[in-house]
């Protein structure tokens, strides 16, 4: 498996910027012991990122005599967990209206509203635990930056208000939006419940939380290979072997590196830029009181928020897949055309801030799926997965846990009848094909970014 780099500081390049992820920096990783000597368990889990950790913690609080081991190729919560731009949204998959239009709105409704009652246990989960994730219960704004994108939020009101949130969603006009955030750029936007918070920091707590509960994290852990032996699963790695009554696989990207899931979750590149921190004099130039985040709504979503020190963080733009699902950070963490497009785009949407200084651009892989909604099931032998979270995680990892809980556990539940539970899935082609495919699809989605009025119709 690939491995991810994580917790060096990269030097700044000739302008000044450094091309590693600005949440690492954030706090300091020293990780676990990896794995010395074969180990039996109840549950092996492969992946210390979200998926894996509320996995274990859900099973822990159901049955506190399972014994859990959880491997981890770096450190937990170095891979998307670790770089996701911290909104914590009800999002499922790519958007709602996907969701909806795909699976009705009734069973868009209730998963919703499972989403957004993790929203709340994470924040108390914060709160009960003591972890410091910096989070900003501030919400975010859903906005316009066209006429075009304007129908797009007026179609999005009418959806929420169809799977429950009547009354609680309203259109902001360009002038009344412009007093929350203050942007010529915003021709109107309405405001979303959630949070804003440091994904590093929750993943690293969440992780300390966990092995309070008695689970065995073993970092610097690669899974060389998963066998099958005498009705257990066997992980192998470079010092041991887990060996295991049932087998957890959650890499979200990382998916595809196991043959059954090869064809079924690409990793795609998400790119951001986030600036030095901006002084009380800079903050005063641009009217933005309660901090809210926003993400302009396209295809390839733009997105903007503040960092607890006061550092503006744009990402979004056009999200690149590499021939043959390549994840290598030191090919794929620079791009310059991305620097580039989200450095336009902020000053786009900022012109008093135009010369705030870009501290750190950087990318890193979120997992696809070709229906764009999330997976999670078992198989027939007792192997347990989720991934596909197209970037909308952090909530829905939560999710996601109670999932896995309650089919691991056998339990027939609200959480293990969900939308996304077991159902058949569509899969990518082989390559070249899977490649072609994929440049095809972001020129097309690229193209009516630019050009909505020429295709009106929901592409994704």
């Amino acid at each position: 498996m690939a491995t991810i780099s994580s917790t060096g500081h990269a030097p700044a390049d000739a302008s000044g910027i450094k091309h590693s992820i600005y949440w690492r920096d954030t706090e300091a990783v020293v990780p676990g012991p990896p794995l010395a000597g074969d180990v039996r368990c109840d549950v092996g889990i492969i992946g210390g990122g979200y998926t894996g950790l509320w996995t274990a913690y859900f099973l822990k609080q159901a049955d506190p005599s399972l014994d859990i081991h959880i491997v981890e190729m770096d450190y937990a919560g170095a891979g998307a967990s670790g770089h996701a731009d911290g909104f914590v949204t009800p999002t499922i998959g790519h958007s709602l209206a996907g969701l909806v239009h795909g699976f009705g709105t009734e069973r868009a409704k209730t998963a919703y509203s499972v989403v957004g009652r993790s929203m709340l246990e994470l924040d108390r989960f914060r709160r009960k635990h003591d972890v410091d994730a910096e989070l900003e219960s501030t919400g975010y704004f859903s906005v316009a930056a066209s006429e075009a994108q304007l129908r797009l939020l007026r179609r999005d009101v009418e959806l929420a208000e169809r799977i429950g949130a009547k009354n609680s969603l309203r259109l902001l006009g360009p002038a009344e939006a412009r007093e929350r955030i203050g942007s010529p750029a915003i021709h109107g936007a309405f405001k979303v419940g959630g949070a804003l918070l440091n994904p590093h920091r929750l993943a690293r707590g969440l992780a300390r939380v966990v092995r309070g509960l008695g689970v065995h994290i073993h970092e610097r852990t690669t899974a060389t290979s998963v066998t099958k032996e005498s009705g257990r699963h066997v992980i192998t790695t470079p010092g041991g072997r887990v060996i295991a009554n049932k087998l957890v696989l959650g890499t979200d990207a990382y998916q595809h590196q196991f043959t059954t899931f090869k064809h079924r979750v690409k990793p795609v590149w998400s790119y951001a830029v986030v600036t030095e921190p901006l002084t009380d004099e800079q903050l005063a130039q641009v009217h933005w009181p309660d901090r809210e985040g926003f993400v302009e709504s396209r295809n390839f979503i733009i997105f903007g928020r503040f960092t607890k020190d006061n550092r503006l963080l744009f990402g979004g733009g056009p999200a690149p897949y590499y021939y043959g699902r390549d994840m290598a950070e030191d090919r794929y963490m620079r791009r310059d055309s991305s620097t580039a497009f989200l450095r336009d785009a902020l000053v786009r949407y900022f012109p008093a801030w135009k010369d705030v200084r870009i501290a750190y651009s950087y990318g890193g892989c979120v997992g696809m799926t070709r229906d764009f909604v999330p997976h999670v099931g078992n198989t027939d032998d007792d192997v347990y997965y989720a991934y596909g979270y197209c970037g909308n995680g952090i909530a829905l990892t939560h999710t996601a846990g109670k999932i896995l809980r309650d089919l691991i556990l056998g339990r027939d539940s609200a959480y293990s009848n969900l939308l996304f539970v077991n159902r058949k899935e569509r899969r990518f082609p082989v390559e070249p094909v899977s490649w072609v495919g994929a440049r095809a699809l972001t020129a097309l989605l690229s193209f009516q970014d630019r050009h909505p009025n020429l295709i009106k119709k929901q592409l994704v």
